[in-house]
């Protein structure tokens, strides 16, 4: 028996504003797949990611995620299904809430610990998903008084604890230093390799940022495909000069890729 795709995008479009933000856009992700998405600021990559966080529905085409269609489900319930972890998420949290209560909203994708009673089973878990992180010293610290680079291994933590088949990072290295950086992919591919039939699908703009295990990557422009396949096939200087619209060479080093401009014309 095939394997079910956890997310199953057919010829998606997607207007926001009268505008047209993605067009004839079709992927299909299974499990145990790490996929990256790359592309300038406006190719779609957000938008892309709030439908595959079933926080939005296409304007047109089929959109599946962990066997829902968007548009004809109960997307509340489906959300709670999907690790998520974005800044954007980050900065709703209260200012007094402590790290172990933030890691806890992860099992229904709450904003606040009140509503819910947890268990020592729930607390284990959340300790160990911490601990996978790199993050254990923090649990009882105040979420708002850590660093970007903390802030990121603890809300990827949170996006594990509801044990997803999906999980969804959003520029997860946006506004860390190279050391931060480093860290929080090292630890990312420990808290992976915890967890091998789960799916990753990472946003970013940066090809520094991939991680190592990444097995496939999508290149978007302008809201439409430029590539998609086995990550070494894609991430090549003619695909990603083409996206981001600058001569690029691509190498690969110890399993991380790294783009260097050829020539730049600024007469």
């Amino acid at each position: 028996m095939a394997e079910e795709a956890v997310i199953d995008f057919d010829n998606i479009g997607l207007i926001l504003d009268g505008n047209p933000v993605l067009a004839e856009v079709s992927f299909r992700v299974f499990p145990g797949e790490h996929w990256v998405v790359l592309g300038q600021n406006g190719a779609g990559k957000t938008s892309l990611f709030q439908l595959g966080a079933a926080r939005s529905r296409p304007s047109s085409g089929t959109a599946v995620v962990l066997g829902e269609t968007l548009g004809r489900t109960d997307m509340r319930k489906l959300r709670q299904r999907i690790g998520i972890s974005s800044g954007s998420i980050a900065e709703q949290f209260r200012r007094d809430l402590s790290v172990d209560e933030v890691i806890l909203t992860g099992i229904y994708g709450d904003l606040a610990p009140w509503w819910r009673t947890y268990t020592d089973a729930d607390l284990e878990r959340a300790i160990k998903l911490l601990r996978l992180a790199g993050a254990e010293k923090l649990s009882q610290r105040l979420f708002s008084t850590l660093s970007a680079g903390e802030r990121q291994q603890v809300m990827t933590a949170r996006a594990l604890m509801s044990e997803p088949r999906l999980l969804l990072l959003d520029e997860p290295t946006s506004g860390l230093d190279m050391g931060a950086r480093e860290r929080f992919l090292e630890r990312l591919e420990i808290l992976l390799g915890e967890h091998p039939s789960l799916a990753l699908v990472m946003i970013t703009h940066r090809l520094e940022d991939v991680p190592r295990s990444t097995t496939h990557a999508l290149v978007l422009k302008r809201g439409k495909i430029v590539a998609l396949g086995r990550a070494n096939e894609v991430l090549t200087g003619k695909t990603l000069s083409e996206a981001f619209d600058i001569p690029l060479e691509v190498d690969k080093h110890s399993g991380r890729y790294r783009g260097f401009v050829t020539s730049l014309d600024t007469s």
